[in-house]
């Protein structure tokens, strides 16, 4: 069985079965932009299912939503664990692919930037009874504490935005944690598919080794997997605990690739990115890279 991994790698229907056709017993936890859920097995079946705060099938149908992100398998299963609700895992994986198909179509109808991580804020002001869920949102908040706050379903939640955003009730905008971890990705993915494009196999292995042995002793939800990083960072944390969390990492990946092709060869990646982005993610990139200033 594998004990840790990436959900672009492994998808959840697929480990479900691993753990279901090995007669498994432990627990399943799944860390993706900020949120993380479990599924509880025993000798193959499941026996519940947690996304925050909720529990059962529904909480369980909603993870299968998540198609990136990091799992880790934990033989074993917490002494408090709810299994009043019998649950069917045939029945959740079902349920959780017909989910997300819907999220897929919904998707279509927001703009690009749109993840759990997207601000959420009205548009309007009420002089009648608010919708419930502009209630909730007060002046903005992230799209996974709406979900968090009306503890309710992703899916649900992501319906009713979609149908406030396309009447012009509320408003999605990228927030500047949220532009971080997307330059970080942008560029830290670029560079490190660059450098294993043209470097053997050992090089690449040692470099992806290296960065994610660094982010588990600082304990950080942060793996590369395949060239790719996976982020599980918390989506509360502000831009300067992203920042230093991100710019140890990044340093690493810098100083190992220009150990051996040199500082012109990132200067030839990552130059011709930061052209392409917008003006505030340059500069946030700048501050990402820059010295941290003396205490």
């Amino acid at each position: 069985m594998i004990t840790e991994g990436s959900l672009q790698d492994f998808s959840l229907p697929d480990l479900a079965q691993i753990l279901s056709m090995g007669n498994s017993t432990g627990t399943l936890t799944l860390r993706s932009e900020g949120r993380q859920g479990q599924l509880y097995f025993q000798d193959g079946k499941l026996l519940a299912a947690r996304l925050g705060d909720r529990w059962g099938a529904l909480a369980g149908a909603d993870l299968f939503i998540w198609t990136s992100g990091v799992f880790d398998f934990e033989p074993a299963l917490p002494t408090d664990l709810k299994t009043d609700e019998p649950l069917s895992l045939e029945d959740v994986t079902r349920e959780g692919l017909q989910e997300l198909e819907r999220w897929r179509k919904l998707g279509q109808e927001l703009p690009d930037f749109f993840s759990p991580r997207a601000w959420v804020f009205p548009m309007q002001m009420y002089v009648d009874q608010k919708p419930a869920i502009v209630e909730v949102l007060g002046s903005g908040m992230t799209f996974a504490e709406l979900v968090r706050k009306t503890n309710k379903g992703e899916l649900q939640v992501l319906e009713e935005v979609t149908q406030l955003f396309k009447a012009d009730q509320i408003g999605l905008s990228c927030a500047p944690e949220e532009q971080l971890r997307q330059i970080f990705h942008r560029v830290a993915n670029e560079l490190f598919n660059q450098f294993a494009s043209i470097s053997g196999v050992k090089m690449v292995d040692g470099l992806e080794t290296q960065l994610n042995d660094q982010a588990r002793k600082a304990h950080l939800g942060l793996r590369w997997r395949g060239g790719k990083v996976q982020d599980s960072l918390p989506d509360t944390w502000s831009k300067e605990q992203l920042v230093a969390a991100y710019r140890p990492l990044i340093a690493t990946l810098q100083e190992f690739v220009a150990k051996i092709y040199g500082a012109a060869f990132i200067d030839r990646v990552v130059g011709p990115l930061l052209e392409e982005v917008p003006g505030p993610q340059r500069a946030l990139w700048s501050e990402l890279t820059s010295l941290p200033t003396p205490s």
